[in-house]
């Protein structure tokens, strides 16, 4: 989704990052701070020969992140030596580029890249046979106010769906909101060929969720939730053939990037199994409808449908995070009052958290922060946030994400269109009326004939001034969906 044309700065445990794809196609990861001035790479440009410029001096790193050009030193001599420096160098992080994601290991030491492409990425068993079978699911993805912790927390409740997500989808309403009792699902551990299989597809293959609870739902028929430390959560529906992927990454204190995408087995819906469920199971006509429009609908709708769930949790939790921060990070069990089992998966995330988040970041570093400080907030804000802050989708989601760039351009050249055509037609209008239709009414009334007008003249005024307000009623409906890239009021009191 990232716009490979541009350098982009991104937040990870707490380290100010730049992204970007070199000419050989591959996204690096580098500091993002050239060592010149410390100027951000990110406001950089992405050269001919693949190199990244900083556009403060000039500079140039190549995907090592060694510089390459330094375009003030006075001869080659000069320019070969301050480029050999280790000084002149950005420090590189190993990506890679899988499952439709970039990611980025967080270690640049000497072994770091073969620690990298050792790893295993921390998705499902589905999601990645899924993309293997070449239905490779869209990702979503935004960066919100609020901390890792209360993120993952959020992203393993299904029991405030149908409260905070009133009405976002058929079905999903506080009428069906209810008891949730949660029963654990036992997985096989360990790392042998048989524990391995027996793990439900909603698993990784390489390691079992920490929790996992099968839960019933008034809204759905229910399902199970499972949390896999540090970063994923994943749903799978009861009955049905999709499945939620969910990655919370740490970004910093105060700051966390959230990553969506829905994996379904299913064969798209067609008329005929919606008649079949007319006749057969008339409850299942809404889902049907609702995934029909799903899966013919263009991308971006579903980014913005995404927007909306993430704004109507976004209060919340940005307060939930100032709040815990204020009363102590550590301090939840006292604070937290959860008599209910559907905060089984919470509780089990926050335990684990507890003593991961006192790890230092870098281990073999003595004056590494703890993991805590580095995307925890540990401490409140001065000056609470406004609303507009919180659940800025712009700068959040759109600028991020080039499926919604491009549709917003579109839009707003679809604007642009609309207004000049109403603007043309009325005036063409106004014109028919002026020189044509009104003498004739004038010469009517004169005469002493009541009526409007008839003739090719009255009809063509008529024809134009629909004309124009069509145009304008098209103009004004696309200029309401680009407020839907940029910001949304909403309010839980006005949801009913």
């Amino acid at each position: 989704m990232a716009d490979p044309a541009r350098p982009h700065a991104v937040t990870l445990l707490g380290k100010q990052l730049v992204l970007w794809r070199d000419g050989q196609g591959q996204w690096q990861c580098m500091q993002d701070a050239c060592p010149h001035r410390l100027a951000p790479l990110s406001e950089g440009r992405i050269e001919a020969d693949g190199t990244l410029q900083c556009s403060y001096h000039g500079w140039r790193f190549d995907s090592s992140g060694r510089c390459t050009d330094i375009p003030q030193a006075l001869d080659a001599k000069a320019k070969a030596v301050a480029c050999a420096s280790s000084r002149s160098c950005v420090t590189a992080y190993p990506t890679r580029q899988q499952y439709g994601l970039i990611w980025v290991w967080p270690s640049a030491g000497p072994a770091a890249a073969a620690q990298a492409a050792a790893a295993h990425l921390p998705v499902s068993q589905k999601l990645q046979e899924a993309w293997a079978a070449g239905n490779s699911p869209t990702w979503y993805r935004r960066v919100l106010p609020y901390s890792w912790d209360i993120l993952v927390e959020n992203l393993s409740d299904p029991s405030h769906l149908p409260f905070s997500h009133h009405r976002l989808f058929p079905g999903l309403t506080r009428a069906a909101g209810g008891p949730m009792p949660f029963s654990a699902v036992a997985i096989p551990a360990g790392d042998s060929p048989e524990a391995r299989a027996a793990r439900p597809q909603y698993a990784m293959a390489h390691q079992p969720p920490l929790a996992a609870f099968e839960y019933p739902a008034g809204f759905t028929a229910g399902g199970v939730v499972a949390y896999t430390p540090p970063c994923a959560v994943v749903y799978e529906g009861k009955g049905s053939f999709v499945q939620t992927e969910l990655l919370a990454v740490p970004s910093g204190p105060g700051q966390a990037l959230v990553f969506t995408a829905g994996v379904s087995s299913a064969a798209k819906v067609q008329g005929g199994d919606v008649l079949k469920a007319l006749l057969t199971n008339p409850k299942q006509v809404p889902m049907l409808l609702m995934r029909m429009k799903m899966e013919r609908a263009p991308t971006y709708q579903s980014h913005l449908r995404s927007n909306k769930l993430f704004d109507q949790d976004g209060a919340f939790l940005h307060m939930q995070d100032v709040e815990l921060a204020r009363r102590g990070r550590g301090s939840w069990a006292k604070e937290y009052y959860s008599p209910v089992s559907c905060d089984s998966a919470i509780i089990a995330g926050r335990r684990w958290a507890d003593a991961a988040l006192q790890q230092p970041l870098n281990p073999a570093d003595p004056s590494s922060p703890t993991a805590a400080s580095a995307f925890t907030l540990t401490k409140p804000p001065a000056k609470r946030a406004t609303k507009q802050q919180i659940n800025d989708r712009m700068n959040q989601h759109t600028k991020h994400c080039s499926i919604c760039q491009r549709a917003l351009q579109a839009l707003q050249r679809k604007v642009q269109a609309a207004q000049k055509a109403a603007a043309a037609l009325a005036a063409a209008c106004i014109g028919v009326l002026a020189g044509a239709v009104l003498p004739q009414l004038v010469a009517a009334l004169a005469a002493g004939v009541a009526g409007f007008p008839a003739g090719a003249a009255a009809v063509l005024a008529v024809v134009l001034g629909v004309g124009a307000a069509v145009a304008k009623a098209v103009g004004d409906a696309a200029a309401k969906e680009v407020e839907q890239f940029v910001y949304v009021e909403y309010s839980h009191a006005d949801n009913h």
